[in-house]
Formats: C-alpha cells, sequence, structure tokens
C-alpha cells in the first residue's frame, strides 16, 4: 500500500515518537501517511515539522473514541485535521477529563479484586498524555499478574473483566459532528470490530451517513480479502470513500508494520478532492 491512514504513536498508545514514525514511512517507501492518536493530536506539530523537513505528504489526523446506544464501542477517524480550531482543542480537553475519571474507577476495581496499583508507576508507562487500557494491560504483564496482554483484557480489562468500566456517555453522532465542524475527512474505522452483526453495523453507517460521514476504513490490516470487499461494496452503497490504514502501535501490536493496511494514492486524491468541494 502506498498510504496508511490509521497510525498511533507514543502520545496515545503506541512506542514509535512521532518523528519517527515518519522516517520510518519514508524509508518503507510509503508516499503519505496519517496519524491518528486516540483522542490527542499532540503528536501532530512535531510530526509535521519532520515531514516538511523529509519532503514527505504528511496528514493531520486523530481516532476519536466513541460507544453507540447499543452498547458498541466505535471508533471514529478524521483527516486533514484544523489543529488550531480552538472549539476542536476544547472537546478533547473534556474528553481527556472523561478518560481521567474513567481510568481513576478502572484503579478502584481492579484494587477492589486483589491488585495493587501504584499509580505513579503506571501513569510513568504512558509516555504522552494518554492512559490507555493498554497501558494497564502493560502495568499487569510487567507485573507478572497476567502473561500476556490478551490475559489483561479477557481477565480485567475487557467488557468481560472484573475491572472494566463503561466510557462515558460520547456517542460516535458527537465525534462525526465534531470532526464536519473542525472541516475534516470522517471515516468509520474497523467496522468489523464494531460488531460482527452486519445488520448493526450498516444501520450505524446509515445514521452516520446522515451526519456527514464519509468513508469507511475497508482497507484495514486484519481484514481478509473477503472482508475487505464486504466493505467495499457497503461503502459503494452509500456513496462514501475507501481508507485503510495498519493500525499500527509499534511494539505493542505485533505482527503489524506501517503499510500493511491502507489504500493507493488514487484513493487518496479522491479523498482530497471530495474535501477541496466541500471546503
Amino acid at each position: 500500500m502506498e498510504v496508511d491512514l490509521h497510525i498511533h504513536t507514543m502520545e496515545s498508545d503506541g512506542t514509535y515518537t512521532p518523528e519517527d514514525i515518519i522516517k520510518r514511512a519514508k524509508e518503507k517507501g510509503l508516499k503519505a501517511i496519517a496519524i491518528t492518536d486516540h483522542d490527542t493530536v499532540a503528536g501532530l506539530k512535531r510530526a509535521r515539522e519532520i515531514a516538511k523537513k523529509l519532503k514527505f505528504e504528511f496528514i493531520d489526523g486523530i481516532e476519536l473514541s466513541c460507544n453507540s446506544q447499543e452498547g458498541l464501542e466505535v471508533h471514529i477517524l478524521g483527516y486533514y485535521l484544523n489543529i488550531e480550531d480552538k472549539l476542536f482543542l476544547k472537546e478533547l480537553e473534556t474528553l481527556d477529563k472523561k478518560r481521567e475519571e474513567r481510568n481513576l474507577k478502572i484503579m478502584e476495581k481492579l484494587r477492589e479484586n486483589g491488585v495493587d496499583i501504584d499509580e505513579n508507576q503506571l501513569k510513568n508507562m504512558a509516555t504522552g498524555n494518554i492512559l490507555s487500557r493498554l497501558h494497564f494491560a502493560n502495568y499487569l504483564l510487567e507485573k507478572g499478574i497476567v502473561e500476556n496482554r490478551n490475559e489483561a483484557f479477557e481477565k480485567y480489562l475487557g467488557k468481560t473483566g472484573v475491572a472494566y468500566v463503561e466510557k462515558d456517555d460520547f456517542p460516535p453522532e458527537k465525534a462525526v459532528e465534531i470532526l464536519k465542524k473542525n472541516g475534516a475527512f470522517v471515516s468509520l474505522a474497523h467496522p468489523k470490530l464494531i460488531s460482527n452483526n452486519d445488520e448493526k453495523v450498516e444501520k450505524l453507517v446509515i445514521k452516520l451517513k446522515e451526519l456527514g460521514l464519509d468513508g469507511i476504513e475497508a482497507q484495514y490490516s486484519s481484514f481478509t480479502k473477503s472482508e475487505r470487499k464486504k466493505y467495499k461494496k457497503l461503502a459503494k452503497k452509500y456513496d462514501l470513500l475507501i481508507t485503510g490504514g495498519s493500525d499500527f502501535h509499534g511494539g505493542n501490536r505485533e505482527n503489524i508494520d506501517l503499510g500493511c493496511g491502507g489504500i493507493e494514492y488514487e484513493q487518496l486524491k479522491k479523498i482530497k478532492n471530495k474535501l477541496k468541494k466541500e471546503r
């Protein structure tokens, strides 16, 4: 693939700096990338600076973590952000506060279930401003409480885990609205990971399309050929463009490298043309 539109750095739950991501992408021969850290734009300016020096095409992105009324975990991707938009930045501050409150509740539940948490040590595991469940999983792994990250989520942090805490209400509809007001191109991330129920996913697409959804991430790294075909068909049905990416997290996600999911540059041109018409 020539363009990777789903990448995480140390500013959320990845292990590479924004600068290293740009250098690695150029070395691998990619033509353009977007950094899409969870709920933060903290690393984008640094990435843009190094991209400019290296004459590499870079897209300001984000991945907003949401929850639907049906109890589904939904992620919304935004591209070509206006990162000087004060209203948008204020919305991100609100999300950050809610995340902090959720993390405190997770810590409390872990302690109630016999897991002693050193809060300072846990926070030090997050190199950026975002402390996520993945950092909790790494903490449990480092302390020898679990044997791997999957066990951490199954036993403690996932929906069936004893320390699971539901996200505060932040529906995908709100995420689409925020991103469209910002002027971004908006895509539904990895639809299969939302639900294996195709009807539920399609209903969500219909609802979000009405609010301005522009695309579907059909070219996702872990999707099979038939799954990619299915989501491309869904996108075509509702006149949506295709996005795609690796969902690279560095050492926090094994066997996933930059460019193992994504789109061709011709597809990126379609995205840019759509934005140009809207703006």
